[in-house]
């Protein structure tokens, strides 16, 4: 079987080189860590499992694939008169904490998640 070699950005060099000497140990298993973490994190989302992300207010925020949220009930879409009426609260809103609420909220009732 032969090697893929991934192609990395300077930075991205950089910042493997760091890590690296920071933890005493090869490039390759630097990147071989990093690959299992994004791994295990692209099958949470597919398979249907929770990820909490903390947004840079300190928020905490459960991420659901679209499918958890059909099989939990809480999947659906919303209608246009009620996507109308977030988009007006959106507009409106003077807070940016709000509007990102808004924002967030918009984006769910228009996908279904």
């Amino acid at each position: 079987m032969a090697r893929v070699q991934p192609v990395l950005t300077p930075t991205e060099l950089a910042l493997v080189d760091q890590m690296a000497e920071l933890t005493r140990s090869k490039r390759t298993d630097v990147i071989k860590s990093a690959l299992g973490v994004y791994h295990w994190f692209v099958r949470q989302a597919l398979t249907g499992s929770k990820v909490v992300s903390r947004k840079p207010t300190g928020e905490e925020v459960a991420l659901e694939t679209a499918e958890l949220a059909a099989l939990e009930g809480r999947g659906n879409r919303l209608g246009p008169e009620e996507l109308g009426l977030l988009a007006k609260q959106l507009a409106s809103a003077s807070d940016p904490i709000d509007a990102a609420r808004l924002k967030e909220r918009l984006t769910r009732g228009f996908y279904g998640i």
